[in-house]
């Protein structure tokens, strides 16, 4: 039985509105028309001679592979994501998917075909896996709710948009058309992480429950590339060290996303506990089962403890002092702050973050 999805006719205004402001100003998509003249530009083999320890031609042909085709499979994606809006009859979906999105990313792949071509393959081999890869069976290992695909297209996306920019600033030295091609790509997914993100804040502004939802997208999220290309895709996590990634930024990066998507510490940590039911983890001594009692006596300002808790092990800890940062204090209330930033941190101490492009 698929799981329930209702929203508040409310909520679905909103985000009728927010699609219709979107259309009407989805900004300049990338417009590859003058590649073919410009193909001398795009030429990266000095490059080959120059890449940053701990990779090799071989790695920067699968980096540049997976871009390629990743991008350029972008109907299949969007076959999963209409089928699933038109079963939950979210027609703001299904209008964002079918009159931005799909349009947006159908020219994202071009610039990686000219790149691979300075590196000497030919475009009718190009062309070959591109239609090989089109042609194969998109498997969504995500829910089948809006919610859960606009948390899906929230992550893909961030990470998405880290993986061009990285790919830009490794071709930059070589080849500044290319690095301008790319970094203009990387900027279009940049606003589709904020348009997703702010549509699965306004169904959980509608549906609180929906935390749950947020939470089962995250624990079960995969890359596409891991349904189309799985061979390059595994391969990722060998290659980001080498291309400087910045792993506590990206830690820092989505786990802003997700409380921006949730709205408040409460169901933050609703979803730290989710996320420690589904995974069998403990926090400290204390199994689940044990938290959840403690917490069903305080309320909901026990879930806003562990929802602080992951901000500061983050180091986000700004978001809830800028929150309180209006609250005057007394005696009796600094006493009971301080008492609450020692669980805080204690808390924060059991928790493990990490996040994986795979």
């Amino acid at each position: 039985m698929p799981p329930a999805f209702t929203l508040p006719p409310e909520t679905s205004r909103k985000l009728d509105a927010l699609v219709d402001q979107i259309e009407a100003k989805p900004g300049e998509f990338f417009d590859p028309a003058d590649l073919p003249e410009r193909q001398s530009e795009f030429d990266v083999k000095s490059l080959v001679g120059s890449l940053p320890p701990g990779l090799g031609e071989d790695d920067l042909v699968g980096i540049l592979k997976l871009a390629f085709l990743t991008e350029c499979a972008t109907e299949s994606y969007a076959r999963a994501i209409g089928s699933r809006a038109e079963a939950a009859d979210a027609t703001w979906l299904s209008r964002f998917n079918a009159h931005v999105w799909t349009p947006d990313e159908l020219t994202h792949h071009t610039p990686y075909k000219y790149i691979l071509m300075s590196l000497g393959f030919a475009e009718a081999e190009l062309d070959r896996e591109v239609r090989e890869t089109r042609e194969k069976d998109y498997e969504h290992s995500g829910g089948e709710t809006p919610v859960h695909i606009t948390t899906f297209g929230m992550v893909q996306e961030y990470l998405t948009d880290r993986w061009h920019g990285l790919i830009a600033q490794l071709l930059r030295p070589a080849s500044p058309a290319a690095y301008q091609a790319i970094t203009l790509i990387k900027r279009r997914e940049t606003l589709h992480t904020i348009w997703y993100r702010d549509m699965a804040a306004l169904q959980v502004e509608g549906n609180p429950r929906f935390v749950d939802y947020v939470s089962e997208e995250l624990m079960r999220f995969r890359m596409p590339g891991s349904s189309v290309v799985p061979e390059l895709q595994a391969r990722t996590q060998a290659w980001l060290e080498p291309l400087g990634t910045n792993f506590e930024h990206m830690i820092k990066d989505i786990l802003r996303l997700v409380y921006e998507t949730l709205g408040n510490t409460r169901l933050a940590g609703q979803m730290v506990l989710g996320f420690a039911a589904a995974k069998g983890y403990a926090i400290g001594p204390f199994t689940v089962r044990q938290l959840n009692a403690a917490i069903a006596r305080l309320g909901g300002p026990g879930y806003g403890l562990l929802g602080e808790a992951m901000l500061e092990k983050a180091g986000l800890s700004y978001i809830f002092e800028t929150e309180r940062s209006g609250v005057a204090t007394n005696p009796g209330t600094a006493v009971y702050l301080r008492l609450r930033g020692a669980l805080r941190s204690w808390i924060g101490d059991q928790l493990a973050l990490r996040t994986e492009l795979g």
